[in-house]
């Protein structure tokens, strides 16, 4: 089985900051990614455009790419794929949709793309404005991985803590982090080890570096074959502090993607691969790197042969 492009969802109402984060991803990430959008907007002003018969393709920097979506989904996608051959795809949902219906087409009519994050941005000013969240509003809420709380910059320390009880009471269990519009690293989307993030040199850059979680990340070689059911029961017991975790596990029956993201889980088939280990991202989580190395080991089955 090949293991075909993850797909980051990103969601959020109008005006909630999904272009100031989108723009913030082609900037940081060190990966190609193709953003996915029912039209090009403000990511692709001045950019050659290419058009195909599902997409329509612009070129940003760093090798990224912006594509608008001209027919069905799914054949999309797939274009997408043979067309740039992207390392992660981003879907920007428009501000009304509701993801959940996004979620159910790509698991059942892509199951071999896997979903990386769904992350949803709210903008907290005009959570506490109007503080009747909407239908749609709700879903996008409830379907999150990863919630930015956006714009705290507008409000009070008093206010802060109401915006992050009115989202935390339609859904608890997600990481939820405040930003300044969207300053997050794009290692707690991506699963991928922590950047070193290049000085800033500007007044406000420095301001903005401020509402950077204290994120911190590290990453676990393996040399085992790993027992399923051992290691399964160890990902459900993992410190709360573990936000984001991915990599290459081994099992008798097979080499596979580990893929975690606040409590959620999967592991796909892989190609044989020959590096494995785990990345894994969370807050002020160094110290816990000992103990998770000894559990994991504790789910050894044998040594991994040699090559």
């Amino acid at each position: 089985m090949t293991l075909k492009t993850p797909i980051v969802i990103l969601t959020g109402y109008l005006g909630s900051g999904k272009t100031t984060l989108l723009r913030r991803l082609v900037d940081l990430s060190e990966q190609r990614l193709a953003i996915l959008m029912n039209e090009f907007g403000e990511l692709a002003v001045d950019a050659r455009i290419v058009a195909g018969k599902n997409i329509q393709i612009a070129e940003l920097e760093g090798g990224c790419v912006c594509c608008s979506l001209l027919g069905d989904f799914e054949a999309a996608v797939r274009e997408l794929v043979e067309t740039v051959a992207p390392d992660e795809i981003v879907v920007e949902t428009t501000g009304l949709a509701e993801p959940d219906a996004l979620i159910g087409d790509i698991q059942e009519n892509l199951p071999d793309f896997p979903i990386d994050a769904v992350v949803t941005l709210i903008d907290a000013d005009a959570t506490l404005r109007f503080p009747s969240i909407g239908h749609t509003g709700r879903i996008q809420i409830e379907s999150a991985d990863l919630l930015l709380l956006n714009k705290i910059d507008l409000l009070s320390e008093e206010q802060r803590r109401h915006a992050r009880e009115i989202v935390r009471a339609i859904n608890p269990s997600p990481l939820l982090l405040e930003t300044v519009r969207a300053q997050i690293d794009p290692a707690l989307i991506f699963g991928r080890p922590l950047r070193k993030r290049e000085a800033r040199k500007s007044r406000e850059a420095d301001k903005e570096e401020a509402h950077w979680s204290p994120m911190e990340s590290f990453e676990l070689s393996l040399d085992k074959i790993l027992d399923r059911d051992r290691f399964e029961k160890w990902v459900d017991q993992l410190p709360s502090q573990v936000y984001r975790a991915k990599g290459f596990v081994e099992f008798p029956e097979g080499v596979f993607l580990f893929n975690f993201v606040a409590g959620r889980f999967e592991l796909t088939p892989f190609p044989e691969r020959d590096r494995l280990g785990i990345v894994f991202i969370g807050e002020k989580i160094v110290t816990l790197r000992p103990m998770l190395e000894d559990q994991i080991t504790s789910c050894a089955v044998f040594d991994r042969p040699a090559n």
